[in-house]
């Protein structure tokens, strides 16, 4: 493996927004493939680094930038701070892919989301560049996906607490409840509405045509995919991975399901692919796939 670098860097989102991320590269300032990864919802990009260095040191450039309103791009202030999915996958996720093409025209681009970012990655005109994409324990936030004492939970925060702490707050306060990191208010709106299966992104817009239109982008989407999920997800359960595939009706898809306490100490769960005791386990399954172009133009079964 080769040495890796990390560095703090800012790109605008396809609308304006200054976007802040961590970018991972080796030595080589021309790689063969380069990634961009959308993380979870509520979830800073740098939370990812062993994961996304380890990827920089077999010869990548790596990209994880946060969503307007998190980490890196959060504004001073949350209060009445005003985005949403929409946002976040049209503008954001589309403009860290339309940086990393600009400055990796050479390389085979390879679209990465973890959580909800599976949906964000593939949200933007943009994603037409990527040649690839790699989904980690996928879902689209529907609470009757997630198994039953999450659900008690999500549903007691998002739709009980959340309406008078928004309106308090002027931001939903989701650190406090074990959520990840706090979000704006449009953002939290939008996650509470998740108590129906259909998806819809526009809530905080309200743009029916612009919400038609992410979803024909990920609908239309053709490219090969590897779906990794874990078998003791409360998150991303069988149903909810099933309900991000059928959004991507057109994906030519590897699935790998992994095992629960495939490290023989601690469930894998949600976030547990990106400890580092999956350094020579599971990691190099994503990595291969990069490296090979993930056997283009044909589905293949689940590993």
């Amino acid at each position: 493996m080769n040495p890796v670098t990390v560095t703090r860097v800012r790109f605008p989102a396809l609308d304006g927004y200054s976007l802040g991320g961590f970018l991972h590269v080796g030595p080589d300032p021309s790689p063969h493939h380069a990634v961009v990864f959308a993380t979870g919802g509520g979830i800073r990009a740098e939370v990812y680094r062993h994961f996304l260095s380890y990827l920089a040191s077999h010869d990548m450039a790596v990209l994880a930038f946060d969503y307007r309103g998190i980490g890196e791009s959060r504004p001073a202030s949350l209060r009445g701070f005003v985005a949403g999915f929409e946002d976040w996958a049209e503008y954001d996720a589309g403009g860290a892919i339309a940086w990393m093409a600009a400055r990796y025209p050479a390389a085979c681009l390879t679209g990465m989301g973890h959580s909800i970012g599976a949906l964000m990655i593939g949200g933007s005109d943009d994603a037409t560049r990527l040649t690839q994409l790699v989904f980690i324990c996928p879902h689209t936030g529907y609470h009757g996906d997630h198994k039953l004492a999450l659900r008690v939970g999500v549903t007691l925060c998002w739709r009980v607490l959340g309406p008078p702490l928004r309106r308090l707050l002027g931001y939903f306060p989701a650190s406090t409840f074990g959520f990840g990191e706090n979000l704006p208010s449009g953002v939290a709106l939008q996650w509470a509405a998740r108590s129906q299966p259909r998806l819809v992104i526009g809530l905080h817009t309200r743009d029916d045509a612009r919400e038609q239109h992410i979803l024909s982008l990920v609908r239309e989407i053709r490219k090969p995919a590897l779906v990794i999920s874990a078998v003791d997800d409360p998150w991303a359960t069988e149903p909810g991975v099933r309900r991000v595939l059928q959004l991507y009706r057109n994906l030519l898809i590897v699935r790998r399901i992994v095992s629960a306490r495939l490290d023989n100490k601690r469930p894998i769960g949600h976030s547990g692919y990106f400890r580092r005791s999956q350094r020579n386990t599971e990691w190099p399954v994503a990595l291969r796939f990069i490296e090979d172009g993930a056997l283009k133009n044909r589905k293949v079964p689940i590993l």
